[in-house]
């Protein structure tokens, strides 16, 4: 079930996290190509990012996927 305008659903926090932990793991990637910048600090930020980010993109999303419109 698509969560409705304004609200969330467990599996948007469960997409959120494997969105989040994706990103963690692309981030620490990136820093094994370049070491120089590798750190955990960094990754975690980026992954609570995009972890906050994905949620804040369903609570405004309604049902059918468009944004900003109510039900």
């Amino acid at each position: 079930m698509k969560s409705k305008f304004f609200s969330l659903t467990l599996k948007d926090f469960l997409k959120g996290s494997v969105v989040a932990i994706i990103t963690g793991v692309l981030t620490a990637v990136s820093g094994i190509i370049n070491p120089d910048e590798l750190n955990l600090k960094r990754i975690g930020m980026a992954a609570i990012i995009s972890f906050l980010a994905y949620l804040t993109k369903n609570l405004f999303t309604n049902s059918k996927d468009e944004i900003l419109k109510p039900e």
